[in-house]
């Protein structure tokens, strides 16, 4: 297992969302919205602002014209699709081992060919970025429901800056 794994996982467990972190999320989140930033787990409210702080610094530093403010809402939800008590800390280190070590086990689960509890857990892990977008395009969010749908995509030549420095955000988050 990765140090980065090891990280995430002690992230994790340890998360706190302070008072700072919730007027940043009310700077850029609209009342309409921020009902799904918080319907996450805390470690996944905690990853998403690690996430948005770590975007709008990397979007200091592009070379493309960046709306900062779509790509800190766009990081801020982009796994909003995982809600609290979906798969919950130990659950997504499950299914993360899970997808390393039996990948078509892992698939098939995931996208119906199973049933259950697990099924159910990985078909969040493995489609939370899609569920995340419906959910946005359902309150009128279509440019950030455009964005979240693509972040765990491989990336295209007509990609969105904003998509792009998503991607790296998450990566590093």
């Amino acid at each position: 297992m990765s140090k980065k794994r090891i990280l995430q996982f002690l992230r994790a467990v340890t998360a706190r969302v302070s008072t700072e972190d919730a007027a940043y999320v009310e700077r850029y989140l609209s009342s309409a919205v921020q009902p799904l930033f918080f319907a996450q787990s805390v470690p996944d409210q905690c990853h998403a602002l690690r996430a948005a702080r770590n975007a709008e610094a990397i979007a200091q530093t592009a070379q493309d014209t960046v709306d900062v403010s779509l790509l800190i809402r766009c990081a801020l939800l982009h796994d909003v699709g995982r809600k609290k008590g979906d798969l919950g800390t130990f659950g997504k280190s499950f299914a993360v081992l899970f997808a390393k070590f039996c990948p078509a086990l892992a698939r098939d689960y995931g996208n119906g060919k199973r049933s259950g509890v697990l099924a159910r857990k990985m078909n969040v892990f493995f489609h939370h970025a899609e569920m995340g977008a419906a959910m946005l395009s359902n309150i009128g969010f279509s440019q950030e429901a455009e964005i979240v749908r693509k972040h765990h995509e491989a990336p295209a030549d007509d990609d969105p800056p904003e998509l792009r420095i998503l991607r790296m955000a998450d990566e590093i988050s």
